[in-house]
């Protein structure tokens, strides 16, 4: 990882539908602008508040380009990861401009507010050193496997009450505790 980075992850809403740039027959790019409004609870009145928003571009590239195109739309809430980068241009009139965008790493819906689903694909964008090692594909084929059968689908599972600041001691048999508490 580069030094001096700024990394951010940033809610929002997506306020373009996102849009593809470049060739056809290139690796994908697409870009959307999104819509990030603060909120908090003001005492004295009583009610929430919200600050100015604020507006920014985010930009993705390859796999992660494709998939947005296929997944995210406008009026969707959002969580954005990724890298803030300065781009710089001359306009038409000669003035040169500049605006921070995000350049995205990660993308997805933000489940605090509603639910998604998620279907997992191939790579749809060769990289040019994408080489597929046959150990590699064999062992993660494997976990695939181990993963499917260990793994029972959602609404099949049993409902379980969830006690996050409940405390349990651990259960150890009578044979191994009388074995660790034996002198050596």
């Amino acid at each position: 990882m580069a030094s001096q980075q700024g990394t951010i992850t940033i809610t929002g809403f997506v306020a373009t539908e996102p849009l593809r740039l470049g060739r056809e027959e290139s690796n994908p790019v697409c870009t959307f602008r999104m819509a990030s409004t603060r909120g908090y609870f003001h005492v004295r009145r009583n009610q929430w508040e919200e600050r100015a928003t604020t507006w920014m571009t985010v930009k993705a590239y390859k796999s992660l380009a494709a998939n947005v195109l296929d997944s995210i739309h406008k009026g969707q809430p959002v969580m954005v990861n990724g890298v803030l980068e300065t781009e710089e241009w001359t306009d038409r009139h000669g003035d040169h401009q500049s605006a921070v965008i995000i350049e995205a790493s990660c993308i997805g819906h933000h489940l605090g507010l509603g639910v998604s689903s998620f279907t997992r694909r191939k790579s749809r964008v060769a990289l040019p050193d994408d080489h597929h090692d046959e150990p590699h594909t064999a062992d993660a084929q494997k976990v695939a496997r181990t993963l499917t059968r260990q793994s029972a689908p959602y609404s099949a599972s049993p409902k379980t009450e969830y006690h996050p600041f409940a405390t349990q001691q651990p259960t150890i048999p009578p044979a191994a505790a009388q074995k660790t508490l034996q002198p050596a």
